[in-house]
């Protein structure tokens, strides 16, 4: 974009390169993600949260498993030994 002013003249004279500043501001708008509704923002942390939720209860699960499955293996152990007359 060329600008020029010429005051001994009284002359304006402005050049721009339209195409190339249709090809940027095109560009800047491709790149630019699209905005979301406050819907969809509540939607996505109330999935967000409940993965989250999923996951707690998972972790939860998964412990008392191993801690049932750890009682499970000391009684075995205690039976045998008993069985064997070592307790």
């Amino acid at each position: 974009m060329k600008f020029a002013l010429s005051l001994k003249k009284k002359e304006v004279s402005v050049e721009a390169d339209v195409e190339k500043i249709v090809d940027k501001e095109l560009e800047r708008r491709d790149k630019r993600q699209p905005r979301k509704s406050r819907y969809e923002i509540k939607q996505e942390e109330k999935r967000k949260n409940a993965e989250l939720k999923h996951k707690q209860q998972m972790q939860t699960f998964l412990i008392g498993i191993g801690i049932l499955v750890f009682f499970i293996i000391i009684l075995l152990i205690m039976a045998i030994l008993e069985a064997q007359g070592l307790i």
